[in-house]
C-alpha cells in the first residue's frame, strides 16, 4: 500500500506573491505619512527647493523563482474615477531560471512628488502598491481597473496613508525619512 497526500488541492495557479514586512523600513509603518511640500526657505532657494517621500526598501516574497511579476504603484485609486486606475509608476519583477532559491525580489523606490504628480490638493491621500503574477492581471476587469486578478490568482497589496500639506511651513521642509529635500 503506498500512502497518499493529505494536503490541500491547491486550487490557484501558483500561490500568491506577498510583501515581506520585516523588510519595510520602520518610517513607514506609520499610521500616517505626513509629507510638508515646501518651506519658506525652499521657496526663496535658487533653484527652489521641495520636499517627496521615497517608499524604498520593499520585498516581494514569491515562492517560484520562475514566475514573472508585475507592481503597480496608485495613488487615490478610485474604481469610478477611470484617471485614478492608471498606475502611476510599474516594474516589471522577472522570474529567474537560473536561480530557483532567488523567492525575494526587490522593489525599486517608489517616490510620492506632489508637485510630479499634479497634485492639487492637501490632505489625506492613499498610496497603494499591487504585486501580481504577470499572466494573472485581468485587463478586461470594468470593476477594478488595472488590478483585478483573473480566477486562481491573487495579488499582494499594501496601503500608505499620507497627510500632504501643501501650504508653506516655515524653514525647510524636513528631509528625514520617508521625507527628502530636493533642490535641483
Amino acid at each position: 500500500m503506498i500512502p497518499q497526500t493529505v494536503d490541500a488541492k491547491v486550487t490557484s495557479p501558483h500561490e500568491p506573491p506577498r510583501l515581506v514586512p520585516e523588510t519595510i523600513p520602520p518610517y513607514l509603518l506609520a499610521r500616517e505619512l505626513t509629507l510638508f511640500q515646501q518651506g519658506a526657505n525652499d521657496v526663496s532657494a535658487s533653484p527652489p527647493c521641495h520636499c517627496h517621500l521615497e517608499f524604498g526598501s520593499l520585498s516581494v516574497e514569491e515562492p517560484d523563482a520562475t514566475v514573472n511579476l508585475d507592481a503597480f504603484w496608485f495613488v487615490d485609486y478610485d474604481p469610478s474615477n477611470l484617471p485614478s486606475t492608471l498606475p502611476v509608476s510599474s516594474q516589471r519583477l522577472d522570474g529567474d531560471f537560473n536561480d530557483l532559491t532567488k523567492t525575494t525580489r526587490n522593489l525599486t523606490t517608489f517616490r510620492f512628488d506632489a508637485a510630479q504628480l499634479q497634485i492639487v490638493t492637501g490632505g489625506l491621500h492613499v498610496v497603494e502598491v499591487v504585486v501580481g503574477e504577470r499572466d494573472g492581471f485581468d485587463s478586461s476587469s470594468t470593476t477594478l481597473p488595472q488590478r483585478a486578478m483573473k480566477q486562481g490568482y491573487t495579488s499582494a497589496n499594501y496601503k500608505f496613508v499620507v497627510d500632504l500639506h501643501l501650504e508653506q511651513i516655515p524653514g525647510s521642509c524636513p528631509s528625514t525619512l520617508p521625507s527628502k529635500r530636493e533642490c535641483p
